[in-house]
């Protein structure tokens, strides 16, 4: 049967021409399937050599022809001008995947030793460096490399066999996901002693190929030329991981690997040494076996933590390991972590991430059953693209971790422009010069380059270290010895296109440049010949291109902001100084997004129907990371959507919201897009979203102030506040500070602007020399003696009330000033007193209307003795409410007054100590200096001396747990009219609450109404006991506001600019 189909296998030339075997090259082409599948079973498997290749006719000769050149050329031709970057050419499982062209025939009738050294032949695999992703345009850089290498090993003799392999890695389904692709050229010796190690390194030197690694093997052809995984690496990550991984299954062979992850030379050496152990097993042991050969790579972590480094991310050892398997085409089956060794950043395999591979906790049996393998250009770690990222020796990744150790513990993000550091912003942006750009959107990484210029970047946030292609655009020669701060963005050119704009270069040519003037350390970058950002190429072979970004004066922000680059998202402005301190002050960066564009990222939590939407609004409950990154509730918050814009969002999705505010301060949340679970985004903290919402940010009008804040910086003492005046004599800007500190300012009372005037050392409040004479001053004007008459036919009560608050006013008429009255409860009694006072402003307050109306009557009969100039209102509202101060006051008289009094219904305040403090307080801070604060009072203390009273005037009660101090009250009829409910004023509390407030009792006018009218020589009235009783309880009381000018303190101030004293 083999001798029947045995000519099927032999090139037809073979047969009718005799052709010398030394310089004759036989054609053959390989059938095997494109993704190579794990198998450990025995069972079912058969050995992977040459005789099952050729039964199975997954190995076929290309006879057409004959042995010629012309032949070889066009065979050569129709191969590699097919090859794509496709798992699945046709419907079959199996298609064109490699070439082999051998020196000797290979069929079933051939001689069985001369099988069996093609078996047994070692050699070199050549991973060719081309563009890995799906589609890739591979054929005609692939057909020039193989010329090269063809050229290269075709005359040499002792070169038995040699050809080209493709695969891809990662694809199960080749449906939605379709892997990432490798190809291999090879050759093989026989014998293999036959070189010497001179010529080993010779030919790795010599290659003409653009090569990843070569990597000698034993037995090559069946190793490469293999429909299964010839070799499968499964790793686990610590004691416990590993524990769980051998707990079932055992694998063939175990490497292990120290990781210390603060110390990154031990790493490197241990990387090193796997490294070289792993290579030198390759090249010994001969894997002629009918299934895929198991090796567990145990990491083991050791050493101390350190808080003066950032730890070595553990990814970066798998992804070593990757690209080592890449390379010598063999595959990560699996990586295994526990919980104490999986990092944050790291996303589990799902069923939704082909080419993922990480486990956490799984057993080996489980993980060679799933039958993945790692595709390490797709498997993300952070938020670098993978395929950008290239394989990196030991030697160039301790160079580049150690280099980079140094630059990772600054902190190189801007400041959120909000309104709390606005006034910091401004102070810099007046004294030093700022330069913007336009802020894009991507990743933050640090680039180094070393002394043959290779690139290596690291990743800011998960300190992840890898190396990139030689791609710096424009650039005449390598760029040596230099680190720079840049960002990794998707580029708008092309799918799978990114670009890495340098926006600062930290050290030049090993020299640290940081701490020069900005405009010094960018011209290194810009003697470079580095292309900016609008002047790069359309195409990049290597999908990623380094380019430097675009600044301009901050005068020109509105050009900037205008004319954003159109290659790469953008978000906001980033605003750089020009030095980075100021004497001993540090100065930074900025950053300022547009309000109506700030985001926060949440997780879904529940999700419900809005009622009376017909089920077309949903309403999803908004999560966000907590302590230990626990997912919790965000203030009991939500956003509604329409089911229309987010039919896939559900529990668990995360959401990006912009945060959408109105007039009144409300705010909530508008989603703009979601993620499902196996898109690995993370929603925002509970920190970052508090922030956003009550820190606001700048409008694009407040950060465009910041152009003029140099006009405000006050020439006396340095500082940046746009509330001040030129100084005429120096004719340079001060701010009000200077102004009052050198005796000049804006008066609080008449409201002079940068006027001559002193600071009240009470209050710390301005007041001009002109109304600190009017608050020492005296209304001599008064008409003294005035007693108002009463009215026909009034109580008791009512006439001396009068009276005693006539004698009250003309007692402190000589102590304080009288100009400016606010009366509170004012009942109309005692206006007239006021109008013969003299008083120029006078506002009273009562909550009953009729006494309002009755009072501006009485205004309107004296309207001749008052002045033009003077103004006497009357106002309807409840003296004790906190609108009062807030509102009706300062809507009518918008400064403060000279005298206060309450001569009637001054217990309504006693209602709680609240109410009391904020009436005190009020008056306090609505007084002047030097101002008075006059009233009366029933002191319940006297009666309550002599027990409850019943006699011919009043009738006094109080429940049985009363007693005379805050929050009680007591009950009180006059002549037998309706009791009267009022609250107890404690004279204790009353002084030292308004000595809190800067309020201090003036004693002398401190009397009982007996005693001022006992002392009355007009008054000649006869009291009966009850009144006397009566007057005995009634009080008067006065305070003064503390308070006095002080003098000027001149403070050394920073008169360079010119000004000062």
């Amino acid at each position: 049967m083999l001798n029947i189909n045995a000519k099927a296998f032999v090139p037809q030339s073979a047969l009718e021409h005799l052709v010398n075997p030394g310089n004759a090259i036989y054609r053959y082409h390989l059938t095997l399937p494109i993704h190579s599948v794990c198998e450990t079973s025995q069972g079912n498997s058969i050995s992977n050599n040459i005789h099952t290749l050729l039964a199975k006719r997954c190995l076929c000769s290309s006879f057409q022809g004959g042995l010629g050149e012309e032949p070889l050329q066009l065979f050569l031709s129709s191969f590699f001008d097919a090859v794509e970057n496709v798992p699945f050419l046709t419907k079959r499982n199996n298609a064109l995947s490699g070439i082999i062209l051998s020196r000797t025939i290979l069929s079933l009738t051939s001689a069985i030793t001369s099988i069996n050294a093609i078996n047994e032949a070692s050699g070199f695999l050549i991973h060719v460096d081309m563009p890995r992703e799906y589609r890739a345009e591979v054929a005609l850089r692939l057909r020039a490399a193989w010329d090269d290498f063809f050229e290269f090993v075709r005359g040499d003799l002792r070169i038995t066999s040699f050809g080209y392999v493709g695969s891809s890695c990662g694809a199960e389904s080749g449906i939605r996901y379709k892997g990432t692709f490798r190809h291999y050229f090879f050759l093989s010796f026989s014998p293999f002693n036959y070189f010497s190690e001179q010529l080993i390194m010779d030919y790795l030197r010599s290659f003409p190929v653009p090569f990843l690694r070569i990597v000698q093997l034993n037995a090559i052809v069946p190793f490469i030329c293999n429909s299964r995984i010839p070799m499968g690496l499964v790793i686990s990550v610590g004691e416990i991981a590993k524990e769980k991984l051998l707990s079932d299954g055992k694998p063939d062979k175990t490497f292990s690997i120290f990781f210390s992850p603060y110390n990154v030379s031990e790493t490197s050496k241990c990387l090193g040494e796997f490294e070289e152990m792993f290579v030198s097993f390759l090249k010994e042991y001969s894997f002629l076996l009918d299934r895929t050969y198991i090796v567990h790579i145990d990491i083991q972590i050791h050493g101390k933590d350190s808080q003066e480094t950032r730890p070595i991310p553990v990814w970066d050892l798998v992804h070593f390991i990757g690209n080592l398997c890449e390379d010598t085409a063999t595959s990560v089956l699996g990586v295994c972590f526990s919980d104490d060794t999986i990092e944050e950043s790291i996303q589990l395999n799902s069923s939704n991430r082909e080419g993922n591979v990480c486990y956490l906790n799984e057993t080996l049996k489980k993980i060679l059953e799933d039958g993945h393998s790692l595709d390490i250009c797709k498997t993300y770690f952070g938020h670098i693209p993978a395929y950008v990222k290239r394989p990196m020796t030991c030697i160039q990744y301790e160079f580049a971790r150690k280099n980079f150790e140094k630059w990772l513990a600054i902190d190189y993000e801007p400041i959120p422009f909000t309104r709390m550091v606005f006034a910091d912003a401004a102070d810099s942006f007046a004294k030093i010069k700022y330069y913007v750009r336009n802020r894009i959107i991507g990743e933050k990484i640090l680039l180094i380059t070393d002394n043959q210029g290779d690139i290596f970047a690291a990743e800011l946030k998960t300190g992840s270290v890898f190396a990139l292609p030689h791609c710096f655009g424009g650039v005449s020669g390598p760029i040596k010895n230099t680190v720079f701060e840049a960002v990794l963005t998707s580029s708008f050119r092309g799918y799978l296109e990114c670009i890495i704009l340098v926006e600062d270069i930290l050290s030049f040519e090993g020299k640290d440049v940081k701490e020069m003037n900005f405009t010094e350390r960018w011209h290194h970058v810009e003697k470079l010949l580095l292309d900016d950002q609008d002047s790069q190429p359309h195409t990049n072979p290597d999908r990623v291109l380094i380019v430097r970004t675009s600044y301009a004066p901050f005068d020109q922000v509105e050009q900037v902001l205008q004319n954003p680059p159109l290659e790469q998202p953008t978000l906001g402005l980033v605003l750089v100084p020009q030095h980075s301190t100021i004497g001993n002050k540090r100065t930074f960066s900025y950053i300022w997004v547009p309000l109506e564009s700030i985001t926060a990222r949440f997780f879904v939590g529940k999700v419900e129907d809005v009622p009376d939407t017909n089920f077309e609004i949903k309403r999803a409950w908004l999560n966000v990371r907590g302590k230990d990154n626990k997912i919790v509730p965000y203030n009991e918050e939500y956003a509604d959507y329409s089911v229309v814009a987010h039919r896939f969002l559900e529990s668990g999705s995360v959401i990006d919201c912009l945060l959408r505010r109105s007039d009144d301060g409300a705010h909530w949340w508008e989603i703009i897009r979601d993620y499902n679970e196996n898109q690995g985004k993370r929603p925002h903290s509970y920190d970052f979203a508090e922030n956003l919402v009550h820190v606001p940010g700048l409008t694009y009008e407040e950060m465009l102030w910041l152009l003029k804040a140099h006009s405000f910086k006050c020439g006396r003492c340095q500082t940046v506040s746009d509330v001040g005046k030129t100084n005429p004599r120096y004719q340079t800007y001060w701010c009000q500070k200077c102004w009052e500190e050198t005796g000049h300012g804006e008066c609080l009372y008449c409201g002079r602007p940068c006027s001559m005037g002193r600071i009240d050392s009470y209050s710390q409040r301005f007041y001009c020399d002109n109304c600190w004479d009017i608050f020492s001053s005296t209304n001599t004007n008064a008409e003294i003696g005035y007693m108002v008459p009463p009215p026909p036919n009034v109580s008791f009560q009512t006439q001396v009330l009068t009276r005693c608050v006539s004698i009250l006013i003309d007692s402190i008429n000589s102590k304080a000033p009288t100009n400016d009255v606010l009366e509170l409860c004012c009942g109309g009694a005692v206006t007239r007193k006021w109008i013969k006072n003299k008083t120029n402003r006078y506002v009273g307050f009562d909550l009953k209307s009729s006494v309002v109306e009755s009072t501006m009557e009485i205004i309107s009969s004296f309207q001749d003795e008052i002045s033009d100039l003077s103004s006497y209102d009357v106002i309807c509202a409840d003296a004790f409410s906190t609108e009062l101060w807030t509102y009706h006051i300062t809507k009518i008289h918008p400064r403060q007054f000279h005298t206060i009094t309450v001569f009637a219904g001054f217990h309504h305040a006693f209602e709680t100590e609240m109410k009391i403090r904020h009436l005190l307080y009020s008056i306090a801070n609505t007084l002047v200096p030097r101002g008075v604060f006059l009233g009366c009072f029933f002191d319940i203390g006297i009666v309550y001396e002599k027990g409850e009273i019943t006699n011919d005037l009043f009738t006094v009660e109080w429940d049985d747990d009363f007693l005379p101090r805050n929050g009680h009250s007591f009950f009180i009829s006059m002549q037998n009219e309706p009791k009267k409910k009022m609250n107890v004023v404690a004279i204790d509390f009353l002084v030292a609450v308004a000595k809190e407030y800067g309020l201090i009792v003036i004693p002398e006018v401190c009397l009982t109404f007996l005693d001022m009218l006992e002392n009355d020589p007009h008054f000649t009235m006869k009291f009966s006991k009850g009144e006397k009783e009566y007057l005995r309880a009634m009080r008067t009381f006065a305070f003064r506001k503390d308070g006095h000018p002080q003098p000027c303190a001149l403070h050394k101030a920073n008169i360079s600019d010119g000004g000062g004293e």
